[in-house]
């Protein structure tokens, strides 16, 4: 042992950490309780799909917007997939929603729906592009998706959006840029989740309904042209036209031979023979007074002597219509009023072509219209005048059997139906030339 040696020290004793371990572990504490607290407080978010919140308040360009089925009211459908839940419009569509900031996403799957497909035009002209877009708390828009350019056929594209922050939501459907004929949009599984408030579609403005024309006085007044037009050996249908207080009786002085009146109708039938200018006094009386008008009937080869007016399909049913559609317009057109004003005529437009005989040739109707015919006469029967569609190329505008070749002997079919009227499209006429086609019908219209 060295006596020099340096007696050793004793080590220092160490710091307690035990403070700090407590420390660290109490703030790591109130950190995940904190976080668990701000958990359990949040809302769970809710879902809430279109269709709850009302198809009315979506505009459509063609028929109304409708929930859980296609703008047809078939079953939505995207190339091929069916979808049970939705809203099936018509571009140019829109809707808006309300939102309180506190919405979380909107999804949906959209692409144009598959009854277009069931005819060639349909399924080549139906085109649209879906927009998505928001505006936040000051009002600012701002587009959060486009679908881009969709066509028939085209499988359903996902929409996926933040609504985080938005104050409103706008759901577009545009034409494509070629119009909006068949352009059926389909709306498939869309649906909001959403914490705080329900969304709450906008109402679309809608200015409300007034009549310009003034209400009709008790006196008779007649509303009649004062010119009508008829070949001669056609049928002639003319209805007085005429208000004020029913019961009213109707008189002519002057009628030709070959036609009568029914004095408690107006309705004037039958045929005249003999072309030339004809004079004819009306009269119609009730228990307040009476009124006069003179009629100037020309017999001859021009008969479109005023313009015509009345109901057209199309714009309502497009290739929904159906005889009792028709049956029941005209028999509003009369329990209306209107043809107390001079509405006359109850046209068909396309959608109403089967197949021709394939012996004769012949037109036929499709089961839509179980008896051509019969439903000239019921509309006849109400005073007013009928009338029908046709292409001058092999197939009409919506892909049904056209006139192309049968020019001539469809006229004629018209003519033993009883129709007054024939509307001739002029889609798949390309290379025709346009005054000799027309041609062909005018002269078997003639002859007819």
């Amino acid at each position: 042992m060295n006596k020099y040696r340096r007696p050793a020290q004793p080590r220092p004793a160490k710091k307690c950490q035990k403070p700090n371990k407590v420390f660290i572990l109490l703030f790591l504490s109130l950190i995940l309780a904190f976080s668990l607290i701000s958990s359990g407080c949040r809302q769970p978010a809710s879902v809430v799909y279109l269709d709850e919140l009302g198809a009315q308040h979506f505009t459509a360009g063609w028929s109304e917007t409708k929930a859980n089925k296609s703008i047809d009211g078939n079953p939505l459908s995207v190339a091929g997939q069916v979808f049970e839940r939705g809203l099936g419009t018509h571009a140019e569509s829109q809707c808006r929603i309300k939102l309180d900031g506190r919405a979380v996403s909107f999804r949906a799957l959209v692409g144009i729906d598959d009854e277009v497909k069931k005819t060639q035009r349909g399924a080549e002209r139906a085109s649209v592009e879906f927009i998505v877009s928001a505006r936040d708390q000051q009002n600012n828009p701002q587009v959060l998706w486009k679908s881009g350019l969709l066509k028939a056929g085209d499988p359903a594209r996902e929409v996926k959006v933040s609504l985080k922050g938005f104050s409103s939501l706008d759901l577009i459907v545009t034409d494509g840029g070629d119009g909006n004929a068949y352009d059926h949009a389909d709306w498939c599984q869309a649906r909001i989740e959403y914490r705080g408030n329900l969304p709450e579609p906008v109402k679309p403005y809608a200015a409300e309904p007034y009549i310009l024309t003034p209400p009709p006085a008790p006196e008779p007044i007649i509303n009649s042209p004062k010119v009508f037009g008829v070949r001669p050996g056609s049928p002639f249908l003319f209805t007085i036209a005429a208000t004020g207080k029913r019961p009213m009786t109707f008189a002519a002085e002057g009628l030709p031979a070959g036609l009568k009146l029914d004095s408690s109708t107006g309705r004037i039938t039958g045929f005249i023979d003999k072309p030339g200018t004809y004079q004819v006094k009306l009269i119609t009386r009730n228990r307040l007074g009476t009124a006069e008008k003179m009629l100037r009937i020309e017999v001859g080869d021009k008969i479109s002597l005023t313009p015509p007016m009345g109901w057209n399909s199309w714009n309502c049913w497009g290739c929904s219509v159906t005889d009792e559609n028709v049956r029941q317009s005209a028999r509003a057109m009369v329990e209306k009023g209107l043809i107390n004003y001079g509405w006359t005529y109850i046209n068909i437009d396309d959608c109403w072509h089967g197949q021709r005989d394939p012996k004769t040739g012949e037109i036929r109707s499709n089961e839509k219209f179980p008896d051509m015919k019969a439903l000239a006469d019921y509309v006849h029967s109400l005073g007013l005048k009928i009338g029908l569609y046709t292409d001058c190329g092999p197939k009409t505008c919506a892909g049904y059997v056209g006139s192309e070749g049968h020019e001539e002997q469809d006229i004629m079919t018209y003519a033993k139906w009883g129709y007054d009227y024939v509307k001739i499209d002029w889609c798949y006429c390309e290379g025709k030339d346009p005054r000799a086609t027309y041609k062909l019908f005018g002269d078997a219209i003639k002859r007819a």
